[in-house]
């Protein structure tokens, strides 16, 4: 029987049947795009708002208007364009394997949970930018409060040489707050904004350092220099620890990825020897379910070795 047969009596070309789904798709695309630029700003207020809610602490709303920040994780504009990118790539793809209308009923839900993927890697991220910047730049505060400068204008030299990044966007926003008239009529005291930033900042280990130093700010100088150092030598010890566990535990992440390895080698072994018995034995339903415990088993050192290799010391 001729496979072309079952397609249509009508269809004479059929190696360009497919061009006509492309006028629906292109009319689709077309209206996203039209909505989004006619809704530019709405949508943009609006993922604002929900960008607010997202990588805002819990009880940063009990903090003072004039103290209260969110981490500059994504901006609104470029999580726009991102959401726009990602749905029309979704739509085309889902649209070459089923319907026009079911890639447009998934083409939500499946934006949405890419974009939330994409938010909290972008925030941890952000984290592990911070994680990896304190330490070097408390030496240097410890260093230019030692000298005799004080918190304020020590914190101006250290973050003058710095590059962008989000510890310095912290850092200059805790300068910028300083003096700040507050609801109860008082200005913002270096305390007081120091205990703003930490409750509000992702990363605990800048809020670790954050407390220390609110108490600190109060005491005498030699008090504060003498905190500010404790503070360095404990990030530096806390980092030569996880750098001694990572060591340890790569031996743990290396042998799972070898039993990944030879697992995979194996399957595709048999795959290749009786490939018809291999088919025919995962394509019954009970095989379905057979080969979703396979994959696990065969994915599990993998997992495992990852899981094993991590090392975190969140002692500062």
């Amino acid at each position: 029987m001729n496979p072309e047969s079952i397609i249509a009596p009508q269809t004479t070309h059929p190696e360009t049947v497919w061009l006509t789904d492309v006028p629906p798709l292109a009319a689709t695309i077309a209206a996203i795009l039209l909505l989004t630029l006619l809704m530019r700003s709405r949508l943009g207020a609006a993922l604002d708002v929900y960008l607010a809610q997202r990588f805002t602490r819990p009880g940063a709303d009990l903090l003072d208007p004039a103290l209260r920040w969110r981490p500059p994780v994504m901006t609104a504009s470029r999580l726009l364009a991102i959401c726009v990118i990602a749905a029309i790539v979704i739509l085309v793809v889902v649209s070459r394997i089923g319907p026009l209308l079911v890639a447009i009923v998934l083409a939500g839900p499946v934006t949405a949970l890419l974009i939330w993927a994409l938010l909290w890697f972008e925030e941890q991220r952000y984290v592990n930018r911070i994680d990896a910047a304190l330490p070097a730049t408390v030496g240097r505060l410890e260093a230019q409060l030692r000298a005799g400068s004080g918190l304020q204008p020590a914190i101006e030299k250290v973050i003058a040489d710095m590059p962008a990044s989000p510890l310095k966007a912290e850092w200059s926003w805790f300068l910028e707050r300083l003096g700040q008239p507050l609801v109860t009529g008082s200005l913002a005291t270096a305390t007081t904004v120091c205990a703003a930033l930490r409750a509000q900042t992702p990363s605990r280990r800048h809020a670790t350092f954050l407390s220390h130093l609110e108490i600190a700010i109060d005491q005498p100088h030699a008090s504060l220099v003498q905190r500010v150092r404790a503070a360095y030598e404990a990030m530096q010890a806390s980092d030569r620890r996880a750098s001694m566990l990572a060591t340890e535990l790569a031996q743990m992440r290396n042998t799972g990825i070898a039993l990944f390895l030879i697992n995979v080698g194996i399957t595709l072994y048999l795959f290749i020897v009786q490939q018809e018995r291999f088919l025919t034995a995962y394509s019954s339903d009970m095989g379905v379910l057979v080969g979703a415990v396979l994959a696990l088993v065969v994915g599990a050192p993998l997992i495992g070795g990852y899981l094993l290799g991590r090392a975190e010391d969140i002692t500062y």
